[in-house]
C-alpha cells in the first residue's frame, strides 16, 4: 500500500485554483449534512465530531480532532492535528496535519499538510453565508487582520462579489505580513481599490462597510456598533474562547427597557453550530443570547450545498434580516476539515500533485 503525502507547498498549488464557487459549494454539503443529521439514529452515525482532546508540551497545545462526514459526496473519516503556540514559543505560524482514511480498508489514504486548509475552509463558511445574508450590489470590504484567515476571506468575498470596488485591510500595526498581504490581494484582483490602516482610524471605513469580515482574536470588540451602517452583514470568525469579542455583545443581545431604540440590532444571527458558538464565543456569551436566537447554517440548505427553496428557509431568512443588517459567527467544526481534506486530496490525484510513499 501507499499514502499521497500532499505537502504545504502541493496545498498552495491547489488552493491558488479552486474557485470561491466550488469551495462554497463543498461547505454548502457539509453544513447540510452534518444538520440533516444531527439526530441520527443510524449506525454507523453518518456525522461523528467526537469531542477534541489535547496534550501540552513547553511551547504548543496540541489539539486532536477527529471526525466523520457523510455528505451528497459520500463518507469520508479524518483527524486533524493542529500545534497552538504558546506566547513562549517563537516560530511562526500554526502548524497542522489532517490525516484522512480509506472508507473500505481503514487505512491511512493520505497526509495533508492542514496550516493552510482551516483559513480556506472558515472563509468558504463566511464567503456562502454572504452570499446569502449581503447585499449583491456591495461595494466596500472591510477585513480586520492580516493573517491567513483574513487573505482568504477577502479573496472569496471579491471573487463572488464582481462589485466589489474597494477592500480595506485594518490591522494594529502597518507591518510586512499587512503589506505583502495587500500586495497578494492587488495582484490577485487589480480591479479593486486595496488599502490598509491602523485600527485607531477603523471608524472611518466601518461606516462605509457593506460586508465586514473580523479575523482576529482580539479580546475587546474592534468596531463601534454605532458606526454598523443600514444593510451591513458581518463575519464574524476570530474569536474562539470565552475570553474573546471581536463584536460588542450589545449588537446581539436581548433588548431591555435601557436599550436604545437607535441602536444597531441583530436579534437572530446565523452560525456554524449552535452548541459551539454558545460555548465558545465570548460575544454569545456574555450576550447571554437564547438559542432560540440562532439559525445553524446547514439548516438553510438542500442536500447539494445550495439554498433551499422551502418556505422554511424564506422564514428563517426573513428573521436573519429583520433589521437590515446581518451577522454570520463561526468558531468551525470538525466535518468542514474533513470536506476541505478530501477536496484538496481529490484534487491531488486528479492533477497528479503529492509524493507516493510505500506504509
Amino acid at each position: 500500500m501507499s499514502v499521497l503525502v500532499v505537502s504545504a507547498a502541493d496545498v498552495a498549488q491547489l488552493t491558488a485554483t479552486l474557485s470561491a464557487r466550488s469551495l462554497c459549494d463543498v461547505i454548502g454539503k457539509t453544513m447540510a449534512a452534518i444538520h440533516a443529521n444531527e439526530d441520527s439514529k443510524e449506525v454507523p452515525a453518518p456525522v461523528q465530531n467526537p469531542q477534541r482532546i489535547a496534550t501540552e508540551s513547553a511551547n504548543h497545545k496540541t489539539l486532536y480532532m477527529p471526525s466523520r462526514l457523510t455528505t451528497a459526496d459520500g463518507p469520508a473519516t479524518a483527524i486533524k492535528v493542529v500545534s497552538v503556540p504558546k506566547p513562549n514559543c517563537t516560530l511562526p505560524g500554526l502548524p497542522a496535519t489532517t490525516l484522512l482514511f480509506d472508507e473500505e480498508t481503514g487505512l491511512t489514504k493520505a497526509v495533508v499538510n492542514a496550516a493552510e486548509l482551516t483559513g480556506l475552509r472558515t472563509a468558504a463558511a463566511s464567503a456562502l453565508a454572504t452570499t446569502i445574508l449581503a447585499s449583491p450590489a456591495s461595494t466596500n470590504l472591510v477585513v480586520f487582520g492580516s493573517g491567513t484567515q483574513a487573505y482568504y476571506h477577502a479573496r472569496l468575498v471579491i471573487q463572488l462579489f464582481p462589485s466589489i470596488k474597494k477592500a480595506t485591510v485594518v490591522v494594529r500595526k502597518i507591518t510586512p505580513r499587512a503589506t505583502d498581504l495587500v500586495e497578494r490581494l492587488w495582484t490577485e484582483a487589480p480591479s479593486v481599490e486595496i488599502d490598509t490602516l491602523t485600527d485607531d482610524k477603523a471608524s472611518e471605513v466601518v461606516k462605509e462597510a457593506d460586508i465586514i469580515c473580523t479575523c482576529v482574536p482580539s479580546k475587546s470588540p474592534v468596531f463601534d456598533l454605532h458606526d454598523l451602517k443600514p444593510g451591513v452583514h458581518i463575519n464574524a470568525i476570530g474569536s474562539y474562547t470565552p475570553s474573546m469579542q471581536e463584536f460588542p455583545p450589545a449588537l446581539i443581545a436581548p433588548l431591555t427597557s435601557s436599550s436604545t431604540s437607535d441602536s444597531p440590532h441583530i436579534p437572530t444571527i446565523l452560525v456554524d453550530s449552535p452548541s459551539a458558538c454558545l460555548s465558545e464565543s465570548g460575544e454569545l456569551i456574555h450576550a447571554r443570547i437564547s438559542p432560540f436566537s440562532l439559525i445553524p447554517l446547514g439548516s438553510l440548505l438542500s442536500a447539494d450545498g445550495t439554498l433551499s427553496p422551502s418556505s422554511t428557509t424564506r422564514e428563517k431568512l426573513a428573521r436573519l434580516r429583520e433589521k437590515g443588517r446581518s451577522l454570520f459567527k463561526c468558531v468551525g467544526v470538525g466535518g468542514m476539515d474533513v470536506s476541505i481534506a478530501r477536496l484538496v486530496v481529490e484534487e491531488a490525484e486528479r492533477r497528479g500533485l503529492g509524493t507516493r510513499m510505500p506504509f
